[in-house]
């Protein structure tokens, strides 16, 4: 019976799987810390959306309450105002989203805004007041 010798090991299958554990893991790593920087980032756009459309809903004030020295807010216009600054947002900051919610309950518009541009929604809220003058009271 003649025995044969195999050619020693080298440690070449050992080296490659090392090899491609540590480029799956840099790749795992790479793809989850961008998208977890994505979601904190559209999180933070959501809010940031979500104030400047409430200051445009609160910007939309009966003239004729202005005249008489005190700031009352048109529900209907605040909700159009706030609608629309939100949506011209998002398209201007290549996000995709939509309105919440407008909530105008007295002088204080509330906007809801939710983002979804990586898939996961993000959503910011904020609210602002309608006042009159520069030192006035909050409402």
């Amino acid at each position: 019976m003649t025995h044969r010798s195999r050619p020693p090991d080298r440690g070449s299958a050992t080296v490659l799987m090392i090899t491609l554990c540590f480029v799956f893991l840099a790749g795992a790593l790479l793809w989850l810390s961008r998208t977890v920087d994505q979601s904190l980032d559209d999180r933070t756009n959501a809010a940031a959306i979500a104030l400047q459309a409430a200051r445009a809903g609160a910007q939309a004030i009966d003239p004729v309450s202005l005249r008489q020295g005190r700031a009352v807010v048109d529900p209907a216009a605040a909700a159009r105002a706030a609608t629309s600054a939100a949506q011209q947002l998002l398209a201007a900051n290549g996000d995709t989203g939509e309105v919440g919610g407008v909530s105008v309950e007295g002088n204080r518009v509330t906007v809801s805004v939710t983002i979804t541009t990586t898939g996961r929604p993000a959503t910011g809220s904020a609210s602002a007041s309608a006042v009159v003058g520069v030192d006035a009271p909050s409402p």
